[in-house]
């Protein structure tokens, strides 16, 4: 590696083996990427979207610590965290996909040990949970019954139950 100093920058030549070594990792990385947002009360647009990848090869059941309701597998880490700045009276979350052959569940963690295991809940084959959400961070997984399934998806958070 050669670097040389041009009026107050750097330049970094880098060699072919490096290069290379920088490709491999690029392509080897995972494509799992978590999202991030923060809500108040009233937010908008209501109902807020999110779209991920669901599915993996980690328990939701162990990453929840619990069994109850606790279906599926998902990524180890959370494909969302959701920040709540205040208390929601009813915040609703629904996991929804467009292929008729997913079949997603939810775990939901948030704050004062709060552990929410969701499937089917909503009366179809989409996750839903629906309740009073206090001030916190919530992390959300959103998995799939099989093992190593990946499906595409979308999270719809309202301040009202949704359908």
């Amino acid at each position: 590696m050669k670097v040389s100093k041009i009026s107050h920058s750097y330049v970094v030549k880098l060699g072919w083996g490096t290069f290379t070594t920088i490709v491999a990792l690029a392509i080897a990385a995972p494509s799992f990427a978590q999202s991030a947002v923060s809500l108040g009360r009233n937010f908008r647009p209501d109902p807020k979207t999110l779209d991920g990848s669901g599915g993996g090869n980690v328990s939701i059941a162990s990453t929840a610590g619990i069994a109850d309701n606790c279906r599926g597998f998902a990524h180890a880490e959370p494909n969302h965290t959701i920040t709540l700045n205040e208390t929601f009276p009813v915040m609703d979350l629904l996991v929804y996909s467009s292929n008729i052959n997913d079949d997603p569940t939810m775990l939901i963690k948030g704050p004062n040990g709060i552990i929410i295991c969701a499937d089917d809940e909503s009366g179809g084959r989409n996750p839903q949970v629906t309740r009073r959400m206090p001030k916190g961070i919530y992390k959300v997984w959103v998995g799939s019954k099989n093992v190593n399934q990946s499906f595409g998806y979308t999270l719809s958070l309202s301040e009202i139950r949704q359908k």
